[in-house]
């Protein structure tokens, strides 16, 4: 049996080092050693005893948070002799330190930026004071994959990426440089290319809709009647639950004409930035028919005052063409929390100012 589970982590372990370059860790190379004895020995009982303890004590603390929930031990921690820095494109000496995370807001802007760039990852140094006084290393990680989930609800037409791992090493004592590796639904170059043809038809429609003149107000009544009136809701496909990644997303609603709430979200955010409003998505739950399902929808800034707008449910199922309903436009929040249920922490004002 004590065998059999040997054979298992191995064959974890072995993924793992094809994964991860050698030179990214000393724990590689000995592991490298280790395999080299096992194919020389492979029936010596007292050498497989051996590894399993050699596993135990030196990879425990490897850990992948996919979006935001653990799933299999990765992590590695140790101490730099230096601080970590990138190294130049070309493989030479490394240069440019890592940008330093000391706020929340830092964190934020800096993986909002990856994902707008569409970033395949990034990496920065936090201090242990990060999260409150003398934080682990796991309360670092977990703060960091709190942010990430936030910025993807706070930001769907960012959210081409459908998972992402974080890893962590300390630097001396004091300090952790933190990794996070994004993986996108599509190859990069075909995200780049959707991203970029949704901005393109966003930036067309907001020269046709609005002008300098409007007021905010005005301004978010176009965008929300535009999406309306141009996107039919996925609805074959929700209920048949075969709902393809489109339709979650901007590129789904402005370029393909179909989405979900996440889409219509999505498609709200990206056209009322260009219009000058300030908004993100809401996560959490709307109420129908007694019954709580998961939803999205906006908070928008207009005229100096925090206002809801929900264009999903605006717009009428089956589709009727121009018709335009208006009871989830411009709602406070005492309107809208009747049948929309989220963590008004996780979606409050000062989120709109983390750019």
């Amino acid at each position: 049996m004590r065998e059999n589970i040997f054979w298992l982590i191995l064959t974890a372990v072995i993924v793992f080092v094809i994964f991860f370059n050698s030179s990214t860790s000393p724990l590689i190379a000995a592991f490298e050693e280790k395999v080299s004895l096992i194919e020389q020995r492979m029936s010596d009982s007292k050498l497989v005893a051996n590894f399993l303890s050699y596993l135990e004590s030196n990879f425990k603390d490897r850990i992948v948070w996919d979006n935001g929930r653990l799933i299999i031990d990765f992590r590695i921690k140790k101490e730099a002799d230096e601080k970590p820095s990138l190294k130049d494109s070309l493989g030479g000496e490394y240069v440019n330190p890592l940008p330093e995370v000391t706020s929340e807001k830092d964190m934020y802007v800096l993986i909002k930026d990856s994902l707008e760039n569409t970033a395949s990852d990034v990496s920065f140094v936090v201090s242990s004071s990060f999260c409150g006084s003398n934080c682990s290393i796991d309360d670092v990680l977990g703060k960091t994959s709190e942010i990430a989930k936030l910025i993807l609800s706070h930001h769907p037409e960012l959210a081409y990426a459908d998972k992402w791992s974080i890893s962590a090493s300390t630097y001396k004592s004091s300090s952790y440089k933190i990794t996070i590796t994004f993986n996108y639904f599509y190859p990069l170059d075909k995200v780049k290319e959707m991203k970029a043809e949704t901005e393109a038809k966003a930036r067309e429609i907001i020269s046709k809709i609005t002008s300098p003149k409007m007021t905010d107000l005005q301004k978010a009544k176009a965008i929300h009647d535009y999406i309306v009136k141009h996107t039919k809701y996925d609805y074959k496909n929700y209920i048949s639950g075969t709902i393809p990644f489109e339709s979650f997303t901007a590129y789904g609603v402005l370029i393909k004409g179909a989405g979900v709430c996440q889409g219509y979200t999505a498609a709200f955010n990206l056209l009322g930035q260009l219009a000058g409003l300030d908004s993100i998505g809401v996560s959490g739950t709307g109420i129908r028919n007694g019954k709580e399902v998961p939803h999205a929808w906006n908070m928008v800034r207009i005229d100096g005052k925090v206002r809801y707008i929900d264009a999903t449910w605006d717009d009428p199922v089956p589709d009727r063409g121009d018709k335009v309903m208006y009871t989830y436009f411009n709602l406070t929040e005492k309107q809208i929390e009747k049948d929309h249920k989220w963590n008004k922490e996780d979606f409050s004002e000062k989120y709109f100012d983390y750019k």
